[in-house]
């Protein structure tokens, strides 16, 4: 979609400005990565936090997120390519936003445990910075095309132009010719979790308010259980065939169901720790 963005920027600017102006993908990760440390950075203010010592955590999740999201799927592809007796070459696969969501919160917890900021803290205070950052980012895909979904026909569905994944998934498939300059209608995947995004991000913002549900990690763990339990349900509307598949589901479908499960774990044991020190 990106390129009808250029194309309505360049009937007021020069084409070499509305070419900058128009966002990419890239333009929106960057965004998302900077309002999340500029509102953190005032919340630490207002609860008497090292603002230091949160920008440090910030940066951290938000660089492991970037490099884990693009370097271990290229890994995988690795480790296929040479399964199947191809040549070994690392390249770049793209970005696999569970990967990146793993990566962020394992760096997040060494930098927490290192600036001695903590974590329950950080976890619900950035749950609505995380709820904004998703719709940026799923936005941002949404402009470059990746993460398409399904043909259908529902009134809403979007054609993307010529040269986007879901026209050149659709003429390898035989379902347009190559002269074609759009898809077929699909569903906007990237906006359904993008609305998804700004949910999550306006719940957790009035829930957030009162600074008592503030702290034990609640806030974070009853986004990340809404996020993933959706996720399920629009992942069965995607219609990119590059997201890896496991006995029927999709890698994000495997990564949801898999927090799904440590999620009620994860609450038992902490239900189960008190008890046993009490004993």
């Amino acid at each position: 979609m990106r390129p009808y963005v250029v194309a309505w920027l360049e009937r007021f600017l020069p084409a070499s400005l509305a070419q900058v102006l128009a966002p990419t993908w890239f333009t929106m990760v960057g965004v998302a990565g900077l309002l999340t440390l500029l509102v953190l950075l005032r919340r630490a203010r207002q609860d008497g936090l090292d603002r230091g010592a949160v920008a440090t955590v910030v940066l951290t999740a938000y660089l492991t997120a970037v490099l884990g999201g693009v370097t271990i799927p290229s890994v995988i592809a690795l480790v296929e390519r040479s399964i199947d007796g191809q040549p070994a070459q690392l390249r770049m696969v793209g970005m696999t936003s569970f990967w990146g969501y793993l990566a962020g919160t394992v760096g997040a917890v060494e930098a927490c445990r290192r600036a001695r900021v903590p974590l329950g803290w950080l976890a619900d205070r950035m749950t609505p910075m995380l709820g904004v950052s998703l719709a940026l980012i799923r936005t941002g895909c949404f402009l470059a095309g990746c993460d398409h979904g399904k043909i259908t026909g529902v009134a809403w569905a979007v054609r993307f132009p010529a040269g986007s994944p879901a026209w050149r998934d659709h003429v390898e498939r035989g379902l347009v010719p190559v002269t074609r300059d759009v898809s077929l209608p699909v569903h906007p995947t990237q906006l359904y979790e993008a609305l998804l995004g700004v949910a999550i991000a306006i719940v957790a913002a009035v829930i957030t308010r009162r600074r008592a549900a503030v702290g034990r990690g609640w806030v974070f763990l009853g986004a990340a259980v809404a996020y993933c339990a959706t996720r399920l349900a629009i992942e069965n509307l995607r219609g990119d065939r590059v997201r890896g598949f496991m006995l029927g589901l999709s890698s994000g479908q495997v990564f949801a169901l898999a927090v799904l499960g440590a999620v009620p774990l994860w609450w038992l044991a902490r239900r189960a720790a008190p008890a046993a020190q009490g004993g």
